[in-house]
């Protein structure tokens, strides 16, 4: 399908010889065989590599700032109060933005702004240090696991690295056990320090435990073991472990930055998101060009960006003893910088400084029809997140591979393209409200044939679903929007949008839907869901429908009044 290069989405043969050669100049032609060209309008070029370029560094942001977050010492509670101090952020943030657009007109100065704070945050982690807990810890060996075996204890695998601790042991005295001659033969120097060696074993059924075993470093061959007779067994040793040199003295006052630093890169992720929405929809409409098609290389750009930092990560190696993640965020900060240069080059569209903000706020919130939107906002939101949180730890729950989680996401992605290529088409067809019930009936399909899963395979054909209830979905809210906000308010309507949708809305996810999946298990709470989505499929739809009835009649009354007013 080729893209509509005129500004009123169909060819003019009756345009004037300078109008057509505008035209020409303004697409980019690529012929195929029989004559059959691929029209491209130029101006849509570089929102296209913009889209491209930050959907890679966002998405490789997402993939890898929680694994980073995780090596630098950081406890899955850490990371629950930066994304619940995130929300707040985000929330304020989006609304900011859009006012701030509507009110000053320079959408893509206030995108440059989010953009520079999100690589200078990236281009920090790279130099910021670890908050691991600077303490010294002490284990307590004994001959607990039976004969011909050394010294040996449990503990939390956090205690000690091989190779990377000091260690300092002391053989205790057992009050059975009288230290003489004979007993030589059990420990040849008694109270010595830093004479053994520490091994660690990972437990088979435990991830958070490790056995640790003690071999002494000097001994004879020939000496008696730990452990192998009775009279060896009451002796006991303790080992104090100093891992100073790998802390941070510091520790609370980098965690009170890493999450100031963490809601900031939240908030300018998510904020140019929205920013991004509010121009490429500015220029779809003013050219009559088609929003899904630039989202087309948005969903190109978040499937090929984490592959291509991981690939970089696997090859090359900043650091040869311990891992690190200098270059994925090198990777983000380059595909911000290059997102960047390519919108500098687009031509967006200057608002005009809006009066009465609050009074066409006031109209808006006044109309039923506004709350609804909301509410659908919301809902799709909760069921979207949810999805996004849990889904994958549902599945692995139920046998599923990494190789299967990661293929069912980047399906879900592939079966979008053509429809999203084809957007424009489909909501002309379908309407842009209507499209709403099919995008929550798709969300009810969704959590109720994931209730009933068995084996996980058919979630990849299940992530199909996502067609609907998020790819055609959003590019209707989008213009919807359009439709039914008041001119001065629509930038600010559409951050608020998108704020519902990905970031307060998740709050209820992660709280309702844990609560859910922590009390009564995965299967419940996909049927929950599906249940919620699936009764306001009927609400909203009932209203559509309504709605429709009470603008039918009108109609044929004010054109019964016409005839009479006529005759």
């Amino acid at each position: 399908m080729a893209e509509e290069t005129n500004t009123n989405g169909f060819h003019c043969p009756e345009k004037f010889d300078g109008e057509v050669k505008n035209e020409k100049r303004r697409t980019l032609d690529i012929r195929f065989f029989k004559g059959c060209k691929l029209s491209i309008n130029k101006t849509f070029l570089p929102v296209k590599a913009a889209l491209f370029c930050w959907f890679a560094a966002a998405n490789t942001e997402n993939v890898y700032l929680s694994v980073f977050l995780k090596l630098k010492g950081f406890s899955l509670v850490h990371l629950s109060l930066f994304s619940a101090i995130s929300v707040v952020f985000q929330f304020a943030g989006a609304i900011f933005t859009g006012i701030l657009t509507d009110k000053f007109g320079r959408p893509k100065i206030i995108l440059f702004g989010y953009l520079t704070i999100f690589s200078l945050i990236c281009l920090v982690f790279i130099f910021t240090p670890n908050v691991k807990e600077c303490n010294t810890k002490q284990m307590n060996f004994q001959c607990v696991y039976g004969t011909n075996t050394p010294l040996s204890t449990t503990e939390s695998c956090n205690v000690f690295k091989n190779n990377s601790a000091t260690v300092e042991c002391k053989i205790l005295k057992s009050a059975n056990l009288s230290f003489n001659d004979h007993d030589t033969d059990c420990i040849p120097y008694n109270n010595s320090i830093d004479i053994f060696n520490i091994e660690k074993h990972d437990a088979k059924n435990n991830t958070d435990l490790c056995h640790y075993k003690a071999y002494y470093k000097n001994g004879s061959t020939k000496s008696i073991p730990f452990c192998d007779t009775e009279l060896c067994k009451p002796i006991q040793m303790d080992c104090m472990f100093d891992s100073s040199f790998e802390c941070n003295e510091n520790r609370r006052l980098w965690i009170v930055l890493y999450g100031i630093m963490v809601a900031l890169i939240n908030m300018s992720y998510t904020n140019s998101f929205r920013v991004f929405d509010i121009i490429a929809v500015d220029l779809t409409h003013e050219h009559n060009n088609d929003f899904g098609r630039q989202r087309v290389w948005a969903i190109l750009g978040s499937v090929s960006g984490p592959p291509i930092a991981g690939f970089l990560l696997h090859r090359i190696n900043i650091t040869e003893n311990e891992k690190s993640y200098t270059v994925a965020f090198i990777t983000i900060i380059v595909f911000t910088l290059l997102s960047a240069f390519s919108l500098w080059q687009v031509k967006t569209k200057l608002y005009k400084p809006s009066a009465k903000m609050w009074r066409k706020a006031l109209v808006l919130g006044r109309k039923l029809e506004t709350w609804l939107f909301v509410l659908l906002l919301m809902a799709m939101g909760s069921c979207l997140g949810f999805r996004s949180i849990y889904g994958s730890w549902y599945l692995q729950g139920i046998g599923a591979t990494d190789l299967l989680l990661g293929v069912s996401r980047g399906m879900s992605d592939l079966y979008g393209l053509p429809f999203l290529y084809s957007s424009k088409w489909w909501i002309n067809k379908i309407g842009y409200r209507a499209i709403f019930i099919p995008a929550l009936l798709g969300n009810a399909i969704y959590c109720f044939s994931f209730s009933f899963l068995e084996v996980p395979w058919p979630a990849v054909i299940i992530e199909s679903t996502l067609i609907v209830s998020y790819h055609l979905y959003w590019v209707a809210v989008m213009q919807y929007v359009i439709r039914i906000t008041p001119e001065g308010l629509q930038a600010t309507v559409r951050a608020l949008a998108g704020s519902l949708q990905f970031n307060l809305s998740k709050v209820i996810t992660t709280t309702v839907g844990g609560y859910l999946m922590s009390e009564y298990g995965g299967r419940v709470a996909f049927r929950v869901l599906g249940s919620f989505a699936l009764i306001y499929a009927i609400v909203y739809g009932s209203y559509l429908r309504i709605d429709h009835l009470r603008k039918k009649k009108s109609t044929i009354q004010f054109e019964s009044n016409h005839c009479k007013a006529i005759s």
